[in-house]
C-alpha cells in the first residue's frame, strides 16, 4: 500500500453541513475582495474632508488624481453644522499629501450620474500632512446640479425660459434647421479665423497674456470696489431689457434689416483690415509724441491759464477791438507774407538743422577745452574783449594789439584773395596747425540750400607744421 493510499484511508469523510459552511465562507471572502475589500493586515492612508453636501457620494465612491484611481470613500458622517465630513482611504501612490491640497466632487456623466472625488495633492512648498488630516471647507467644492440652478430662478424667469425653448423649437421647425444646415459651409472659415484670433490673444511677446490677465484683475477689482454703481448698472440693464420686451413688434420689424446691415458690413470690414497696417504704423510713430505730451501740456498750463483769462467776457471784447485793425492790415499783407515766408523757410531750416546744433555742440580743443558750447564761448570772448579794452584809469576804452617779433619766419603760402603769400615772425617754432591742412577745400554748393549741405564739423584734428 502506498503512502497516498494510507493517507486516503485515514481521512474523515466531509459532511454536508461542513461543506455548506466552507462554501459560505469562500463566497463571503470572494465577494469582499471583489468589491475592493482590503486585507486585515493592510494599512491605508486616511484623509478626511469637509464638504457642503455629500448627497451625491456613497461608500466605495472612487478617489482619483489626474484621472487615476488612488483610493475610495470609506465613510460619510454629518457635521460640523450643516456640512458633512468624508473619510477616504488612499493608496501609497497617492502620497504625499500637502496642507494646501484641494478636493472637488465631479460628475462622471454630463449633468447627472455617478460622481467621483478629484483630489489635488497640493504644492511641494506646503508642509506634508500625515494620516487622518482633514481638508478644510475652504479647499473643497461640490458641483452645482441642474435642479439647483432651476430653484434660484423666479417664476417669471422660468416662464421666459419655457417660452424660449418653445420659440427655439418653432424656429427650427419653420426653416431654422435648414438654415443651420446651409450655414455649415461657412463654419470652416469661421473656425479658422477664430483659431487665428485665439492665436493673436496669446500675444506677440513674453508676458503679453499675463499682462492682459493682470489688467483684467485690476478691472475686476475696480468693479468690486464700486458695487453700488454696478448694481445700478444691472438695474438699468434690466429696465432696458424690459423696454425692449415691451416693443416686440418694432423689434421684430428691425430684425430683417440686419441682413442689409451685414451685407454692407462685409466690405467695410475688408477696408478696415486693409487700414490696420497703416494704423499700426501711425500708432508706432505717434508713441514718442504721446510720451512727450504730458511734459508739453505741463509746460503749456501757464499759457492756457493766461488764455483762459484773456478769453474771459471782460477781456475778450477789448482784445477784439484792439486787434481788429491789426487783423485787417494783416489780411492786406497776406500775399506779401506768403512771399516773405517762402524766402524765410530756407533760412529757418538752415538755422534749425545746421546752425543751432553746431552752436550747441562743445568743441574738443585740448588743452583749451572748456566743455561749453560755442555760443557761450562767443559770449565769453565778448566779455573778455570788453575787459581788455579798459585803460588803466578806467575813463575810456582802448583796444590793444600785440605784434609778434622773433627770428622764426612763417610763410602761409599763396592766398587766393590776396594773390600772394602772407609772411609773419614768431619767437618760437610752430608745433603744428589746427585744423590739419589736407590740401582739399571743403565742397561748396552755392545754389544748394543750406539744409541740404553737409553740416560743418568743428572737431578739427591737429597736423604737423609745414617746413
Amino acid at each position: 500500500m502506498s503512502w497516498w493510499d494510507r493517507i486516503r484511508g485515514r481521512r474523515t469523510p466531509i459532511t454536508a453541513f461542513r461543506a455548506g459552511l466552507i462554501t459560505i465562507a469562500l463566497t463571503t471572502i470572494a465577494v469582499y475582495f471583489a468589491f475592493g475589500g482590503a486585507l486585515p493586515w493592510q494599512s491605508s492612508f486616511q484623509l478626511r474632508a469637509v464638504v457642503t453636501s455629500a448627497n451625491q457620494l456613497h461608500s466605495r465612491t472612487p478617489v482619483r488624481i489626474a484621472g487615476i484611481d488612488v483610493g475610495h470613500v470609506e465613510s460619510i458622517k454629518r457635521g460640523p453644522g450643516r456640512f458633512a465630513t468624508v473619510t477616504m482611504a488612499l493608496q501609497d501612490r497617492a502620497l504625499p499629501i500637502h496642507a494646501d491640497a484641494t478636493l472637488k466632487v465631479r460628475p462622471r456623466i454630463f449633468l447627472e450620474g455617478n460622481f467621483f472625488i478629484d483630489l489635488q495633492q497640493g504644492t511641494p512648498a506646503a508642509r506634508t500632512v500625515g494620516s487622518g488630516y482633514e481638508i478644510p471647507l475652504s479647499q473643497t467644492a461640490v458641483p452645482v446640479q441642474l435642479d439647483q440652478v432651476l430653484d434660484v430662478l423666479r417664476r417669471g424667469t422660468r416662464d421666459n425660459l419655457v417660452s424660449l425653448v418653445h420659440e427655439v423649437a418653432a424656429a427650427l421647425d419653420h426653416g431654422g434647421g435648414d438654415a443651420i444646415r446651409e450655414s455649415l459651409q461657412y463654419w470652416e472659415p469661421t473656425f479658422r479665423n477664430g483659431a487665428i484670433a485665439a492665436e493673436a490673444f496669446r500675444g506677440e511677446h513674453a508676458h503679453d497674456l499675463s499682462g492682459s490677465i493682470a489688467g483684467l484683475e485690476r478691472i475686476a477689482g475696480a468693479l468690486a470696489r464700486h458695487r453700488t454703481q454696478l448694481a445700478s448698472l444691472i438695474s438699468g440693464l434690466d429696465a432696458t431689457v424690459e423696454a425692449l420686451a415691451s416693443q416686440r413688434s418694432a423689434l421684430a420689424q428691425s430684425v430683417p434689416e440686419f441682413d442689409t446691415l451685414l451685407r454692407e458690413a462685409e466690405p467695410t470690414f475688408v477696408t478696415l483690415n486693409d487700414l490696420f497696417p497703416t494704423a499700426r504704423a501711425f500708432v508706432r510713430e505717434a508713441r514718442p509724441g504721446i510720451r512727450a505730451a504730458p511734459a508739453t501740456l505741463e509746460v503749456a498750463n501757464p499759457l492756457l491759464a493766461q488764455l483762459e483769462g484773456l478769453l474771459s467776457p471782460s477781456e475778450l471784447p477789448q482784445l477784439v477791438d484792439v486787434g481788429t485793425p491789426a487783423i485787417r492790415t494783416l489780411a492786406r499783407a497776406q500775399p506779401h507774407l506768403r512771399t516773405i515766408l517762402k524766402l524765410l523757410t530756407p533760412v529757418t531750416e538752415c538755422l534749425r538743422r545746421d546752425v543751432v546744433p553746431t552752436l550747441k555742440t562743445p568743441v574738443q580743443d585740448p588743452p583749451h577745452t572748456t566743455g561749453d558750447p560755442p555760443y557761450r564761448e562767443l559770449l565769453h570772448a565778448w566779455i573778455g574783449l570788453a575787459s581788455l579794452s579798459q585803460n588803466f584809469t578806467g575813463d575810456g576804452p582802448s583796444v590793444r594789439y600785440h605784434a609778434g617779433f622773433g627770428d622764426q619766419t612763417i610763410l602761409t603760402g599763396n592766398i587766393p584773395s590776396e594773390g600772394q603769400p602772407l609772411v609773419g615772425l614768431t619767437q618760437t617754432k610752430l608745433l603744428g596747425s589746427r585744423p590739419r591742412y589736407t590740401g582739399v577745400q571743403p565742397p561748396l554748393k552755392p545754389k544748394a540750400p543750406c539744409s541740404k549741405q553737409k553740416r560743418p564739423n568743428l572737431h578739427a584734428e591737429t597736423g604737423p607744421a609745414e617746413q
